[in-house]
């Protein structure tokens, strides 16, 4: 994030108490390697702090926070034959963005270094780790309570975080993000001073203050509040593609649609657009005929917001896709599945913590984890398939299938249908029998034979295990393989 009206920096920066884990003031101070073992320390510290930048600034006496200018004049100053700014990149590792200025504001000469600490490991100068301690820079191994909770910060960072686009005005964030939705979907009520829709959007962490007027949309307000994604280079492609084939292959394809909208903006009229193109079968609802879909409206919604908050964002060219086929829908995104698809019920990890809270919040999607396992409820209730769980080296796909009766499923389907049944009896503190396996194909009593042998067969592949190794077969109730 490159400095833009260095004077309102400064005003900003002035306006704080004191001096801060992650700001630093000083009048002249010419040794380059103290500068650059304050580069590591604020650097460190802001990290701890969860702050985006710090800043060592010159001309400014620290105890009075007076203005009194500098003689410093970093942009132009040399160590041996080498520019001081690349030199200073050069002696710190990781490497960071490091930001030199001279500037001069209202007759006083300036000097700012700020820093982007990169979330990616203790920043170092010269192979020395500091750290801010109070108003004091020391090494940071003298410290390891603080060394323990960089490492742990280290691995706060993530794609929501990082910016979108820079310096953009209060008019100009108003023209590229949607606000409503924060309000329409949360039911809270909408201000009318533009200035306090921004401050709960910076609290959303949809901005950030620049500190110089003006604010940085992060990639989370983007992908969720864009009027217009394309206009963002970093989640351009990430919005819901939709494409809808005329039989049961990729073969010839009726349309392909993607989305243009933040995921909040958007969301509603895309499940209503996709809901009005899946196939449909004709039933009787309280008396009135009705044409249904084939696929559950509450199961289609949760796997699409499921994959919208566990793909990749680092996965470049590829985003979210819908495909509509003759007998089933896929849902795909980018990035495997953080967890093995045998545990996808009942073990909870999100490889976009911000963007899952959002979307709850915003009741796009059901509480943590939860989700998945409103779909195999529905799913069950309606008698269809299992839906398949596919986790590749580089995305995830989930399977919805059209209605079959249990003579149409395969042997597979069967089996999976098994698995998950008794999944979902476990998690309510149950346990799978013949009799609730009978009830989920929607079969008679009298088919008690063929559900043995799906459960039988489903011991003998390992994917159930009987309660209890010597129950008999009558009364004999069964849990997953990793329950047993």
């Amino acid at each position: 994030m490159p400095i833009h009206d260095p004077c309102a920096l400064l005003s900003r920066l002035l306006e704080e108490p004191t001096e801060s884990a992650w700001l630093e003031f000083k009048v002249n101070n010419k040794d380059p390697r103290e500068i650059g073992e304050y580069v590591s320390a604020l650097a460190n510290s802001a990290m701890l702090a969860g702050r985006d930048r710090a800043f060592l600034v010159f001309g400014v006496e620290d105890r009075t926070k007076r203005r009194v200018g500098t003689e410093l004049r970093l942009q132009q100053q040399k160590q041996g034959n080498e520019d001081f700014t690349n030199w200073l990149t050069r002696m710190v590792e990781p490497r960071v963005l490091i930001e030199v200025l001279d500037f001069v504001c209202d007759d006083l000469a300036y000097s700012v270094v700020a820093i982007e600490p990169s979330y990616e490991r203790p920043v170092k100068f010269a192979g020395t780790e500091f750290v801010r301690i109070g108003e004091n820079k020391k090494k940071l191994a003298e410290f390891p309570e603080h060394e323990r909770s960089l490492w742990i910060a280290t691995g706060r960072r993530r794609f929501e975080t990082a910016v979108a686009s820079s310096n953009v005005t209060a008019d100009g964030v108003f023209a590229m993000l949607d606000p409503d939705p924060i309000y329409d979907l949360t039911g809270d009520p909408k201000p009318k001073n533009p200035q306090e829709i921004i401050r709960k959007m910076v609290d959303a962490g949809f901005l950030l203050d620049n500190l110089e007027g003006r604010f940085d949309i992060t990639n989370l307000g983007a992908i969720m509040l864009a009027r217009d994604v394309t206009v963002f280079p970093s989640i351009a492609g990430k919005t819901v593609r939709i494409v809808k084939y005329s039989g049961r292959d990729k073969s010839r394809s009726d349309f392909e649609q993607e989305g243009k909208k933040g995921y909040a903006v958007g969301f509603t009229g895309m499940m209503r657009f996709l809901m009005e193109r899946l196939p449909k079968e004709e039933r009787y609802i309280d008396g009135v005929r009705r044409m249904v879909p084939h696929f559950p409206e509450t199961a289609v919604r949760e796997v699409i917001a499921n994959a919208l908050i566990h793909q990749d964002f680092m996965a470049t060219g590829v985003g979210p896709v819908v495909e509509i086929y003759e007998n089933r829908i896929e849902v795909t995104n980018p990035g495997s599945s953080l967890i093995s698809t045998d545990r996808i019920l009942d073990e909870r990890r999100s490889r976009n913590e911000k963007l899952a809270a959002t979307m709850r919040s915003f009741g796009l999607c059901e509480e943590r984890g939860g989700g998945l396992d409103k779909t195999l409820i529905e799913i069950e209730a309606q008698h269809l398939p299992a839906p398949d769980f596919i986790s590749s080296e580089s995305s995830m796909r989930v399977v919805l299938f059209a209605p079959k009766t249990f003579g149409q499923m395969s042997k597979a389907e069967k089996l999976r249908a098994c698995f998950f049944h008794c999944v979902l009896r476990w998690l309510t503190h149950d346990y799978m029998s013949n009799a609730t396996l009978r009830e989920r194909f929607s079969l008679a009593p009298e088919e008690y034979q063929a559900v043995s042998a799906v459960i039988a067969d489903s011991i003998k592949l390992g994917r159930i295990a009987p309660a209890d190794p010597d129950q008999g077969k009558r009364n004999a109730r069964y849990v997953p393989y990793w329950a047993a």
